[in-house]
């Protein structure tokens, strides 16, 4: 993650909060003491602080793996890193093969008209979408750390719809990004169901013209 620079704007010892001015400029990032890398340190208004920016499950923004300059970082602090570090590798690593599993369904169900009709059109939907989708999710992350305008959750969920939510599944999964809010989660998760359904129904049961489908998604 990038690593950002700013000034202790505002802080409240009874509480162990405050707030950084960015030095970038943009709006001011909440701080907790605890995402602090010092034991004994209390913040002052007007200290140089490095911190990175995560996302909530609100989707806010605020500082993290923070630290104020020319202060000693704690030895505990540095061990709590470490560790994170590793957990998070192995949980990436351990995610992936499923998540590439799930996001390569519906190009495999492609596979039936490109072998039936020679029709590549879904194949080509998914590929386009879902590149289409990682830019813009990428692009949306980038703008919340530096507290830009968002993109909309409903623009995100349209792309996904249109066919672009392999990359989204991906991506969320690399940049970690919308991984973590729920109610986001489960509005993806019925555009994924939906889209496996309509291609188990279009496979098995060739009940649903996929043409049809796309055509009219598409116009």
């Amino acid at each position: 993650m990038q690593l950002y620079e700013g000034v202790i704007k505002s802080w409240k010892g009874d509480k162990g909060f405050g707030f950084i001015q960015p030095n970038g400029g943009g709006k001011d990032v909440f701080i907790h003491i605890r995402d602090l890398a010092h034991s004994n340190y209390q913040p002052q208004q007007g200290d140089d602080v490095c911190y990175k920016v995560v996302i909530d499950k609100n989707g806010k923004i605020r500082a993290c793996d923070a630290f104020i300059k020319g202060q000693e970082i704690s030895q505990l602090y540095k061990r709590k890193c470490f560790k994170k570090n590793q957990k998070t590798k192995r949980e990436y690593r351990s995610g992936m093969p499923s998540i590439l599993f799930i996001a390569a369904i519906p190009f495999g169900f492609s596979a039936v008209p490109i072998k039936g009709q020679h029709n590549f059109i879904p194949f080509f939907v998914y590929l386009v979408m879902s590149l289409l989708t990682s830019i813009v999710y990428a692009s949306d992350k980038a703008k919340a750390h530096k507290n830009d305008w968002r993109t909309s959750e409903s623009t995100l969920h349209m792309l996904e719809f249109l066919g672009g939510w392999p990359g989204a599944l991906i991506t969320q999964h690399v940049i970690r990004h919308k991984n973590k809010k729920i109610s986001f989660q489960i509005t993806f998760w019925i555009i994924v169901i939906i889209h496996i359904a309509i291609w188990t129904d279009v496979v098995f049961f060739n009940s649903v013209d996929i043409e049809h489908v796309l055509s009219h998604l598409l116009t």
